[in-house]
């Protein structure tokens, strides 16, 4: 027997001040040009448009071209230094004017030693690795929003309906009350019994309204757009017999990796590098020289070569050596404090999806049904003058507020699992099945 729980949801948007026209927002290339509403839009949609237009995410991606020049940087080497040196001129006596003025002409290198260029280049590449890391946990964490976004435009619309729903009967039960009361069967009070109803019926059904809206536009903002963009969404929430196991999550995670886990992993790496770039500037990088003297006293034309290396007996780069040791370290436990917490976050967020599969299951079984049959019931006793018009509308917003209640769990079960999907770095799939459409 098949024990998934279904609601089904077909959302269409004319609400007020929300036009189906096509407007301008951002491109793929951070410029503006003319999207076109979409007639339908699933999860699949939203998180292809969110991964590709999401402003943010685009601005990160440049990261990436940044890493790139600094890379290409690292790897140069100094640049040669020429001199030119005029000495003994401009004196007094036998140095007056230019007669004895002596011209140097040298070219130096600085000669790098330790290792460092090859250095500088593992350390900027690793500190490209740690740009491309901090943006997919970036970027999975905006698709996740973008997918709880979703999830509530579903759930507003479910609202709505409800909504609706207590407002028709809210209406209906005002007309008959004035029927009966023209014939004498119901009194002045039971008809403003019934207005009270209608009236506070269609200020529930205005505000569903307004957070419906909300949700639409909440939804179009995560990849830049608005929400005349959305033309329909059709949606249906398909609660699986039984919730994924813990264990199916944890096998996911060993595979694809959580992301904040994998920035951590490439910021241990790029602290390494830092190390031994660290290490490499300990050791002292010299300075070798060539040139010519043109000297006057003669004249007489002279070759000369230089040498200089500094003395690091005060200063060799020990502070630094150290420091790096220390980030290292300290970049190590941070890995290990969140390996802890991630394995927490995944629980509790498995652990909120099973009670919230479970209650959903639940009042769809039994409390729903029971509440349904109570309301015809009811209802087949107000039409026999059996029971007054109270009752009806109170059985009505009992079997209403139970459909509220299996609508929020369903949705509670939504966001709890593109939680636990996000945390294992998947690319939502058990998300998107949950919203699958035939």
């Amino acid at each position: 027997m098949n024990l998934s729980c279904i609601l089904f949801l077909t959302v269409t948007f004319p609400f007020v001040g929300l036009s189906a026209d096509p407007l301008l927002s951002a491109s793929a290339s951070t410029t503006s040009s003319a999207q076109p509403a979409l007639a339908k839009i699933a999860l699949g949609d939203v998180l292809a448009r969110t991964s590709e237009r999401n402003p943010e995410l685009l601005a990160l991606g440049l990261g990436r071209q940044v890493a790139d020049g600094r890379v290409d940087q690292a790897g140069l080497r100094p640049n040669p230094t020429l001199s030119l040196a005029l000495e003994d001129f401009g004196g007094t006596g036998q140095k007056r004017g230019a007669d004895a003025m002596e011209v140097t002409v040298q070219a130096s290198q600085l000669i790098e030693r330790g290792d460092k260029p090859a250095r500088r280049v593992v350390f900027a590449e690793r500190e490209r690795e740690v740009t491309q890391a901090s943006f997919l946990l970036r970027r999975s964490e905006v698709l996740a929003s973008s997918a709880n976004a979703f999830a509530k435009v579903v759930a507003e619309k479910a609202r709505l309906s409800l909504a609706g729903e207590q407002l028709a009967l809210a209406t209906e039960m005002l007309a008959s009350a004035n029927r009966r009361f023209q014939v004498s069967a119901a009194s002045a009070s039971e008809v403003a019994r019934a207005r009270a109803a209608q009236a506070s019926a269609q200020a529930e059904f205005r505000r569903a309204q307004a957070s419906a809206a909300s949700a639409l536009s909440a939804l179009a903002v995560s990849w830049g757009g608005t929400a005349a963009e959305i033309g329909e969404i059709k949606a249906e929430l398909r609660l699986p017999e039984a919730p994924p196991s813990l264990d199916q999550f944890q096998s996911v995670l060993a595979v694809s990796g959580n992301p904040r886990l994998g920035l951590f992993s490439t910021i241990i790496s790029g602290q390494r590098a830092a190390l031994e770039l660290e290490t490499a500037r300990g050791v002292a990088d010299v300075t070798l020289g060539a040139g010519v003297r043109r000297l006057n006293e003669g004249p007489a034309t002279a070759f000369i070569v230089g040498f200089s290396m500094p003395l690091t007996f005060r200063d060799d780069n020990s502070g630094n050596i150290r420091a790096a040791h220390a980030q290292v370290r300290s970049a190590e436990q941070s890995l290990r404090a969140a390996e802890t917490e991630q394995r927490a976050a995944l629980a509790a967020a498995h652990a909120e999806m099973v009670a919230a599969h479970a209650l959903a299951t639940a009042l769809r079984r039994e409390a729903l049904p029971a509440a349904e049959e109570a309301s015809v019931s009811v209802r087949s006793a107000f039409e026999r003058g059996v029971l007054p018009l109270i009752d009806v509308l109170d059985a009505r917003r009992a079997l209403i507020a139970i459909r509220r209640e299996i609508s929020d769990a369903e949705f509670a079960y939504a966001t709890a699992l593109v939680r636990a999907e996000a945390l294992t770095g998947a690319s939502f799939t058990e998300t998107k099945a949950l919203f699958d459409r035939p």
